[in-house]
């Protein structure tokens, strides 16, 4: 997972689809969630798979193939079709699917460019319909109308603008909610995962505010150490050097990777998988401070390609 998430919110939505997979499946329309299995597939020789796949296991029914999309990206619906064109191919499959996009945001809905190609004089081509979903644009009480398991969302229905005390009351109802709705053997990796969804859509919350609202210290959980290493991203929101002075204390590496995706992100608005996979790749923390640098001034995607290459080359 993660493998375009310069947010990290792909993982955690695979976690969550592991606890509660049928209250999502719920959201797209099926039913009978407990009849599927939830996992990730990679597909051969291309690399090219969705975050998750829902496959029917008993009798029949439509493989899902499901995006969390917590960026722009114009291309996240033809990326999608290509992962179920592959997936059909090399599985042999040539049953029913459902291909589900969940955006985050409404402006990454918006972005997304249409899945239509056409051959030259327009007759003939490629179309397909997806079924998407924008989370911003759904209410509270919409998702626990479907199932009240589904409050891990949340965070993403309320507004950004909302004030800190509102955000802070609602947050401890939800709290409250999950240790209700979960058991309690899950209920702490529930609340993580909700943890992880706040600090991404409300980038100014600070981990203490988050631990206060839900009552439990993140850092007790292996994913909430995760979250604040890559917390340590934005830093560069208030400035260039000082995210990097974050980024680079106690010799965090991967924190510097992070803040280089998310400079790239604020800078160009979307960063192509293979570039993502790139830079998860260079250990180097002085040539990642570069690149930070040249990214926040390059002219262009292509530009910036260039330099990545040239400091791939040198390493």
């Amino acid at each position: 997972m993660g493998k375009k998430g310069t947010k990290g919110t792909d993982e955690a939505f695979y976690k969550f689809l592991q606890v509660s997979k049928e209250a999502i499946l719920k959201m797209v329309g099926i039913e009978r969630g407990d009849h599927y299995e939830i996992q990730t597939e990679t597909l051969k020789a291309r690399k090219i798979s969705p975050d998750v796949l829902a496959v029917p296991q008993k009798g029949g029914g439509e493989v899902v193939f499901i995006e969390f999309q917590g960026y722009a990206d114009p291309f996240i619906r033809h990326r999608l079709a290509a992962a179920i064109s592959f997936y059909c191919f090399q599985k042999r499959y040539s049953g029913p699917i459902l291909p589900v996009i969940f955006y985050t945001e409404s402006a990454y809905f918006k972005a997304a460019l249409p899945l239509v190609m056409e051959d030259g004089d327009g007759s003939y081509g490629i179309r397909g319909r997806l079924k998407e979903i924008v989370l911003e644009g759904l209410k509270e009480e919409e998702l626990l109308d479907i199932d009240s398991r589904l409050v891990v969302l949340a965070p993403f229905t309320v507004p950004k603008t909302i004030p800190g005390e509102e955000l802070a009351r609602r947050t401890r109802q939800w709290g409250e909610l999950v240790r209700k709705v979960y058991a309690d053997d899950v209920s702490w990796e529930i609340l993580d995962i909700m943890a992880l969804f706040l600090l991404s859509r409300f980038r100014n919350l600070s981990r203490e505010e988050v631990i206060s609202m839900l009552h439990f210290d993140l850092a007790d959980t292996v994913a909430g150490q995760d979250i604040f290493k890559l917390g340590e991203q934005k830093g560069l929101e208030k400035g260039l050097e000082k995210g990097l002075e974050m980024g680079l204390e106690k010799g965090q590496l991967e924190a510097t990777r992070e803040m280089l995706l998310e400079a790239l992100e604020a800078r160009f608005e979307w960063v192509p998988e293979g570039m993502v996979k790139e830079i998860r790749q260079i250990d180097n923390r002085r040539a990642l401070k570069g690149l930070i640098r040249f990214a926040v001034q390059a002219e262009s995607l292509e530009t910036f390609r260039k330099k990545l290459d040239e400091v791939r080359e040198r390493l």
